[in-house]
């Protein structure tokens, strides 16, 4: 009997890989995973199989990393993947089984909000937080049915788990205020506006604007009054939100783009924010998450963009040669000063590797490339995500290259990984991008309308093909000389330190200094001088190869 249930496990893996490999559509892929879905439950010898159930849940996950952005079957697959680690938990009764269907759940409704799966999701989240004793973080959830999803499916069931009274509050708030994205703000609505901090050169300016928590906020644009002296201003209204007492009002900017800044309340629910407008040809603004803030950046007329790289006129060094296409590299050292980032079994702190690692590439860079380098930070001292883009982007530079240790739960786990701006693509890489966000998980999920902002406009191809050049420089660099140096590939995800950069942007992730052997080998300079090298080759690879194309598109 055994035998009999060996097979069919085998059979239901097979068929379903099998249609994956010819497929191109998410549909056939999605059919193969929910035929094994309904194999697997109807098979009394199955079910009992923990295997089995974890098979199914990766065919259901393979549908949605290969059509990740599909609004139809990837939150349907993570609605699926939720619901079998649900029902696998009715088997094993491990607790973990109910998280990871809480954390599907969770990424299903922040991610698609508007899927007929998002109340689904939410409900269910809900009454899993319940059973795991979290009961405010199950109201939450189904208070967010009756504000964002009245009429929907499960909005009749969160109102039964609420009650009449809760709902109608609920409701009236609704009203007063609009919609919310979580219980917190219904139940103290008023964000304070904290502080505002600004960096600026010639042709950019970035103003960040600290809020005590999430909330609201719409940008628009007042035109010149000449009588009034008034120049055309940009405005930011933050409702519900007031203002702190203590924050200045007037800020005076230098360098032409942004002239003065002004906070006040506006009305009872609603903080200004003006901006004078200078010398500026363009403003974006966006916000990021943990803590709250909201961002404006601002560039001049003749800010650059990346400059062409144009073919080379007469005898010209290599070195010379390949600084026609980046002239300008910023890197910068992860985390520092009250910021260690993450600390391995022995006590290195990744604050110290990455600034080492960062002085070793940036002599390794000047010597190969002929480039002005710019660090982030020289010394040990503490630096807003935020404001790492920040320099790259006030020093026009043609690439930007943010460098980390990665760290995990399992201290086995290890090796190098490259990330470019974008959405992530898997739990795994959700989790690093946690970690150097120094945010949540589900709070990565939020981003995404942050991303979809802004990405329009980001160097993303660029970005990728840069982190492939890097990736690979810096896994041949270190086989080379090292043993068993893992290769984990390119990937992306939504760093907040790359958002916003104007230029191919990159995140590495050197090795695991969790992990004990690797942490041993972070301790070395000369292994800290190889990472720099593998770096250096990469770019070195990036720029000969960007040059080629240009010459010919050129017709060289």
């Amino acid at each position: 009997m055994c035998i009999i249930s060996l097979i069919i496990f085998a059979s239901l893996s097979f068929n379903s890989n099998e249609i994956f490999a010819k497929s191109t559509s998410p549909r056939p892929q999605y059919s193969a995973a929910w035929k094994a879905y309904k194999r697997l439950t109807k098979s009394p010898r199955l079910r009992k199989d923990r295997r089995a159930w974890l098979k199914v849940i990766r065919a259901f996950r393979k549908v949605y990393l290969s059509w990740p952005e599909n609004e139809v079957y990837a939150p349907k697959s993570l609605y699926m993947m939720a619901r079998l680690y649900k029902e696998l938990y009715g088997y094993s009764g491990r607790k973990k089984d109910l998280r990871e269907a809480i954390e599907r759940y969770e990424v299903l409704f922040e991610r698609f909000p508007q899927s007929p799966y998002a109340d689904d999701a939410l409900y269910h989240a809900g009454v899993l937080y319940l059973r795991m004793g979290q009961k405010e973080k199950a109201l939450s959830y189904w208070k967010r049915i009756i504000l964002d999803y009245e009429g929907s499916d499960y909005y009749r069931k969160a109102a039964r788990r609420l009650g009449k009274k809760k709902v109608s509050k609920l409701k009236a708030q609704k009203r007063t205020y609009g919609t919310r994205t979580s219980g917190d703000v219904l139940a103290n609505p008023y964000a304070v506006v904290k502080d505002i901090r600004h960096w600026s050169e010639k042709d950019y300016t970035r103003v960040v604007i600290d809020v005590s928590k999430n909330t609201h906020y719409h940008a628009g644009f007042l035109s010149e009054n000449r009588k009034k002296g008034l120049p055309k201003r940009l405005y930011i209204d933050i409702t519900p939100a007031r203002v702190a007492k203590d924050l200045e009002k007037k800020i005076v900017i230098s360098g032409g783009l942004l002239k003065r800044v002004r906070i006040a309340q506006y009305d009872r629910d609603t903080a200004r924010v003006v901006f004078d407008l200078g010398k500026t040809s363009k403003t974006k603004v966006f916000n990021l998450e943990d803590p709250f803030r909201i961002v404006v950046d601002a560039f001049g007329e003749k800010y650059p963009q990346r400059p062409l790289c144009l073919p080379p006129k007469g005898k010209l060094t290599l070195a010379q040669q390949l600084g026609l296409c980046v002239r300008r590299i910023v890197v910068d050292a992860g985390h520092g000063g009250k910021d260690p980032g993450a600390i391995g079994p022995t006590g290195l702190r990744e604050k110290d590797v990455t600034l080492k690692i960062a002085h070793f590439l940036k002599k390794e860079l000047e010597k190969r490339l002929n480039a002005e380098v710019i660090l982030t930070r020289s010394t040990d001292k503490y630096l807003p995500l935020e404001q790492r883009t920040a320099i790259a982007n006030a020093k026009k530079a043609d690439l930007f290259i943010s460098i980390h240790c990665n760290a995990a739960p399992n201290r086995r786990l290890k090796g190098v990984e490259t990330y470019f701006l974008n959405f992530a693509l898997d739990e795994e890489a959700m989790r690093v991008a946690a970690l150097e966000n120094a945010t949540s998980r589900r709070r990565i999920g939020d981003i995404k309308g942050i991303l979809t902002k802004i990405m329009k406009n980001s160097k993303v191809e660029e970005s990728k093909r840069l982190s492939k050049f890097i990736q690979n420089g810096l896994v041949t660099t270190l086989k080379k000389r090292y043993s068993g140096i893992s290769d984990l590939g390119v990937k992306q995800a939504p760093f907040f330190v790359l958002i916003g950069a104007r230029m191919p942007a990159v995140l590495t992730e050197v090795s695991f200094i969790s992990n004990k052997r690797e942490e041993r080998r972070l301790r070395s300079p000369k292994y800290l001088e190889a990472i720099a090298k593998g770096i250096a080759a990469g770019i070195e690879e990036y720029v000969k190869n960007t040059e080629l194309i240009a010459n010919l598109g050129m017709g060289n």
